[in-house]
């Protein structure tokens, strides 16, 4: 084995094993390299070997030795004080008031170890979920309504959007009217006369009040889920075109 002076210049020439670090001294690996005679090492380069590698860890060439230093980059940490989060890029430990456990939701706190639930804040979660989902169950019962009802008696689809229904309204107002020719759902044409459009107003009220209890009944279903977004609402409904 080549050997040095205490100046660190080659007492003799040949090859030699070394042990590198990059700009940052962090060990980058080992290689060979040729040594004159009162020369000297190449930049960044020694002879003692580095320890084994570890996990979570870097080896770095600090003070004339080789050290442990935590190495967290790549991940993903958050604070523990207003759960933002950031990517580490540099070695070390990770900074103050950030854990890298990820917080389940913007209504968790941290109490010095983990991420926990606030209860207050959880509720609130809840009943905007709630809000959300029966919102989207009355609109449900909207469309629901206004998209068609069947009359049994002339086995005809009839139009229930907004506009169908103020002229059913107004041809109710009408003490007599002439027998109409009425356009249906699969565009073929019924004789529309005052028992029929009775019949037509019967079965659009019991289709609406039928909607109105499934939507009460999905309403209290839903606020005993656990999760209400994942509540499926979509049983129950009155029939509709189409479907």
């Amino acid at each position: 084995m080549i050997q040095f002076d205490q100046q660190g210049f080659a007492l003799e020439s040949g090859e030699i094993t070394v042990y590198q670090t990059n700009s940052n001294n962090e060990f980058s690996g080992a290689t060979t390299e040729f040594v004159s005679v009162g020369g000297g090492l190449s930049a960044n380069s020694y002879l003692d070997a580095p320890p084994n590698v570890k996990n979570g860890f870097a080896i770095v060439r600090e003070n004339n030795s080789w050290q442990y230093v935590e190495d967290h980059r790549g991940e993903t940490v958050y604070s523990t004080v207003d759960r933002s989060s950031f990517e580490i890029k540099e070695l070390g430990k990770i900074p103050e008031n950030y854990t890298a456990v990820k917080p389940e939701n913007d209504y968790c706190d941290w109490n010095g170890m983990q991420w926990v639930i606030n209860a207050e804040k959880q509720a609130e979660l809840k009943a905007s979920q709630q809000a959300q989902v029966w919102e989207k169950i009355k609109q449900k019962r909207h469309e629901n309504g206004r998209a068609g009802v069947y009359v049994e008696s002339v086995d005809k689809w009839f139009h229930t959007d907004d506009n169908s229904r103020q002229q059913y309204i107004f041809l109710r107002t009408l003490e007599n009217y002439s027998t109409l020719q009425w356009k249906t759902m699969d565009n073929s044409f019924v004789a529309l006369d005052k028992a029929l459009l009775d019949e037509l107003s019967l079965v659009i009220l019991n289709n609406e009040q039928a909607d109105f209890t499934n939507a009460e009944t999905h309403r209290l279903n839903m606020l005993q889920a656990e999760n209400p977004l994942d509540y499926d609402f979509s049983t129950g409904w009155s029939e509709t075109y189409g479907n």
